[in-house]
């Protein structure tokens, strides 16, 4: 009996630490510089870590303070060839995983409340959870 309720404890102990510890990316340190579009299903984007932007591609800069540069389309007509423009922009962190992206675009400026899915050196992959255009 001494030994089931021991074995209980250390699995009950060994689950609440792996719980708080599920969605610590160190975001802040891993998710600066530079990430271009590399795919997209649905609303799950992924981008790859970059030394610069390329012409022919989307992309993030995530830069220290909250500052971002959104490198999209110039216009919108997303028939080739597409030219792309690189606009000023904010993001914060509001949890371990989850961020506000705040950007213009040729339209207006646009809102995305996206979920960090896997971030590393190289991989950025993340879910759009809510976006919202905020017209001037």
């Amino acid at each position: 009996m001494k030994i089931t309720s021991k074995i209980l404890t250390i699995g009950i102990l060994f689950l609440f630490v792996s719980f708080s510890k599920v969605s610590e990316f160190n975001l802040e340190n891993k998710i600066l510089g530079k990430w271009s579009y590399f795919s997209e299903m649905n609303k799950t984007g992924a981008w790859k870590k970059v030394k610069k932007f390329e012409l022919d591609k989307s992309g993030m800069e995530f830069k220290k303070d909250g500052i971002l540069i959104a490198r999209t389309n110039s216009g919108s007509c997303a028939t080739p060839p597409i030219t792309y423009k690189n606009y000023d922009g904010i993001w914060k962190k509001t949890s371990d995983s989850t961020l506000v992206i705040t950007h213009g675009f040729w339209g207006s400026k646009l809102e995305s409340h996206i979920l960090i899915k896997t971030l590393d050196n190289e991989k950025l992959m993340f879910e759009i959870l809510t976006d919202k255009i905020i017209k001037n």
